[in-house]
């Protein structure tokens, strides 16, 4: 058995890890068509793109996995597939397998923007992405970040600087649109970086180093573009198996062709929770997908690892509701903090009323008790 797995992000090698783990019997040849070992995403806009520069903390696969004799790794870009042949075309060469596995992932969009070059604007999606922008921060005092969500926000906190004003421009009427406007507030608050809502994009002004918007112009030494991703669906639609948003798969993450299967934030399924069919952009989903994949006609040796794999699937799948959920039970609890505190305020107001008139009943000076006291003296 020889599989095919185009992509080496976190689907891909969270479906090595299985099929390794599940003693498989075949070889893997796994085409990933960047220059680094597999590595890990997520911190990229994170604390590792302000306290480290070192590509091997990002580390995706154990070393006695990376290096297991049963992967081949392919440095190069799959240029071509022939589905029916089992064939895949580099620049190195072409190469026959028995089923392949498409782990393709994302680009992240760039707006098109009058007067600055593509190349000028940064995003954030690869390795090559985040040291280019590392590498571009030295005396940069105006940030301009396009896009309000939670990749926007993290951005912000990691590029963070006493020597730099940074600006999140969001196209709608709130940033984070994706979570309860309680939680969106709290987070915009905390932000280190001030927002500008309803904001359209006009020009780069290349004198004066501004972006032209509706609303002024909005000095911008660097910009960064942080609105989504597409998929890498072109070899599949090339073969006749994508659409206008990612590469339709079953349950079983499998194609309309026999021999070839999708994973990762590339596959178009049916997601139970959102009850539609939706490209999903997270790390659980990507774990959840890195299942053994197998057509009627072909024999994998690793069944036995599909249970465990879909256990991780059915603990991932209400990820986004538990997040909705999340947010508005936090606000709950931020409402159910404020009564709390007024039902102790108006207690402890209610004990001090109390303690007076103890007072002036019987403890204190010239209390109705000593009074009546007096007069039963006075006969």
């Amino acid at each position: 058995m020889r599989l095919g797995i185009v992509g080496a992000g976190q689907a891909a090698c969270t479906l090595i890890a299985e099929l390794i783990r599940g003693d498989f019997k075949g070889d893997m040849l796994v085409f990933n068509g960047e220059p680094h070992a597999p590595y890990q995403r997520p911190p990229l806009s994170k604390n590792w793109l302000k306290t480290s520069n070192d590509p091997t903390s990002l580390r995706l696969l154990p070393e006695p996995l990376e290096t297991h004799p049963s992967i081949q790794w392919i440095q190069a870009s799959v240029q071509s597939l022939s589905p029916d042949r089992g064939l895949l075309t580099t620049d190195q060469g072409t190469y026959l397998v028995d089923h392949l596995v498409l782990a393709t992932g994302t680009t992240a969009i760039k707006p098109s923007i009058p007067g600055l070059a593509s190349e000028s604007i940064h995003v954030v999606r690869t390795l090559d992405h985040a040291q280019r922008l590392h590498q571009s921060l030295e005396g940069v005092a105006n940030i301009t970040i396009i896009g309000a969500g939670f990749l926007a926000f993290e951005l912000a906190s990691s590029l963070a600087d006493p020597s730099r004003t940074i600006r999140i421009l969001a196209k709608g009427i709130r940033a984070l649109p994706q979570v309860a406007v309680k939680t969106a507030d709290r987070l915009v608050d905390q932000a280190p970086a001030s927002i500008r809502v309803g904001i359209e994009i006009e020009r780069f002004d290349e004198t004066t180093q501004a972006l032209v918007t509706n609303l002024g112009s909005i000095p911008s030494d660097l910009v960064i573009a942080a609105i989504g991703a597409q998929p890498n669906d072109a070899l599949a639609t090339a073969c006749g198996l994508g659409s206008s948003d990612g590469i339709p798969v079953d349950e079983f993450m499998q194609t309309a062709h026999p021999k070839v299967s999708a994973i990762g934030e590339v596959s178009l399924h049916h997601q139970p929770h959102l009850n539609r069919i939706q490209r999903i952009e997270s790390i659980s989903d990507a774990l959840a997908q890195g299942v053994v994949i197998a057509s009627p006609s072909t024999l994998l040796a690793l069944l036995r690892t599909v249970e465990h794999v879909w256990r991780i699937e059915h603990q991932n799948r209400n990820t986004r509701q538990i997040a909705d959920l999340g947010g508005k039970l936090y606000d709950q609890f931020v409402l159910f903090a404020e009564s709390f505190q007024d039902v102790g305020d108006k207690i402890r107001r209610s004990q001090e009323a109390f303690e007076k008139a103890g007072q002036r009943l019987s403890t204190g000076r010239g209390n109705l008790v000593r009074r009546a006291e007096q007069l039963k003296t006075l006969g």
